[in-house]
């Protein structure tokens, strides 16, 4: 070996000496590790205080959320678990409009009781803040969903597969369902797509409800290109709006489908209850649905009475898919199922157990006849055939939604903190 190539063998072997002896760059946390989080800080006592199970790993989709990072490698997804929820929240921080912020401060001062840090008076709300925020919200939803059906008290199945006659509960503790409901809200529609394409073979833009047979799991997942999803309170709603699908469906575990239309009108009853500025509105799989962005649906909905346009409940019994409706259907079903909640609320609850009911000889759930069943069981619990439930109905909201009708009559009127009762901070 000459000297010159001496000489470059020895600056080789200083330079790889040099490079072996520098500390390797620290490497950045993912954005889900809990000791990032400025308000449970990660903390066991103040997660279990908070109803907060973990914030990851655990399952999610077709296999976990540590999968879902590595596949959604540009996304910045937090995730949270608490007894009853899974949930992925994909977004940036919100900031807080001054005609938003008196009920902000409200859902926060609640959240602030089990995370101290939480600061109820901010004007923006940080990627962590909004995580925590969403499984209040989660709870405060299902805790409307069973306060109206009575179900608070009910003990589901414990998941051994073992019922005596006439007592089946569902498959799990989740509802009736065997795992955890969960929720995944990217920020592009790439990431969306992507995502349900992986999981689900779904090549989808918007947002999607899907039951996850293997894991016994009702899902639904989004994204904040859809519509007015970028705006916090529209989030909020359309989360209430597809949880109702899903826990009508999970409800005694989902067996056969209910009624279409009374899923439709209670998710928008759910919805609006928060925010009747912002609507959901299904439709088929890779249809558009017919959509308002109307905010006040009473005039709608005395138009069509006055008309003798409403559909009929016999037709709307025969609907099979959202792809169906049209806007006289969801302002239809909404203030149908606003007539049925104001004036037989006892009623309206154990029918909407008894839809979840038809059982064989064995008492087993079955999907037999089950025109005929609903029929029956409407008849029974409402004390009313169709046609006889729509002209009580038609008389109600020519009074109930006329200009000037007293607060508690008033479907818009606001039923709680946040339009929603206020369930404890982070569990029920």
């Amino acid at each position: 070996m000459g000297l010159e190539q001496r000489i470059l063998a020895a600056a080789a072997l200083v330079a790889l000496v040099f490079l072996g002896a520098a500390p390797a760059p620290a490497q950045k946390k993912k954005p889900t590790d809990p000791s990032e989080c400025p308000y449970c800080h990660g903390d066991p006592a103040k997660m279990k205080a908070a109803g907060i199970v973990s914030h990851g790993p655990f399952p999610f989709g077709k296999s976990d959320t540590t999968k879902v990072d590595g596949f959604l490698v540009t996304s910045e997804i937090r995730w949270i678990e608490t007894d009853f929820f899974r949930f992925g929240f994909g977004l940036r921080e919100y900031k807080i409009k001054p005609e938003e912020k008196k009920k902000y401060v409200a859902e926060l001062t609640r959240l602030k009781l089990v995370l101290p840090d939480v600061k109820p008076d901010t004007g923006v709300l940080d990627p962590w803040l909004r995580l925590h925020l969403f499984a209040q919200r989660g709870n405060d939803i299902l805790d409307k969903f069973l306060t109206i059906i009575n179900g608070k008290d009910v003990q589901f199945a414990d998941g051994s597969g073992k019922w005596a006659k006439g007592s089946y509960t569902g498959e799990g503790p989740y509802l009736g369902m065997k795992d955890k409901y969960e929720w995944l809200v990217t920020s592009t529609e790439a990431a969306h797509t992507a995502f349900l394409t992986e999981h689900f073979g779904l090549q989808l833009k918007v947002g999607h409800r899907e039951h996850n047979i293997a894991r016994g799991v009702l899902g639904y997942y989004c994204n904040s290109m859809e519509g007015q999803l970028r705006e916090d309170p529209a989030l909020f709603g359309n989360l209430a709006f597809n949880l109702t699908h899903n826990f009508l469906d999970g409800l005694q575990h989902y067996n056969y489908d209910t009624p279409v239309w009374f899923h439709e009108g209670f998710a928008h009853w759910m919805e609006r209850d928060i925010n009747p500025k912002y609507n959901t509105f299904d439709s088929g799989e890779g249809g558009i649905a017919d959509m308002t962005r109307t905010k006040d649906w009473k005039p709608d909905v005395l138009k069509l009475i006055a008309a003798n346009d409403a559909p009929h409940v016999a037709e709307m019994m025969g609907l099979k898919s959202y792809a169906e409706f049209k806007l006289p259907h969801h302002f239809t079903t909404w203030s149908m199922i606003d007539f049925l909640i104001k004036t037989q609320p006892e009623n309206f609850g154990k029918f909407v157990w008894a839809m979840k009911a038809n059982l064989d000889a064995k008492g087993m759930p079955t999907g037999a006849n089950l025109p005929d069943y609903f029929r029956i069981k409407f008849k029974e619990h409402f004390g009313f055939n169709y046609p006889e439930f729509e002209e009580a109905w038609r008389t109600w909201a020519k009074v109930a939604y006329l200009p000037g009708t007293p607060k508690g009559s008033d479907p818009d009127a606001p039923s709680g903190p946040g339009n929603l009762p206020g369930a404890p901070p982070g569990g029920r």
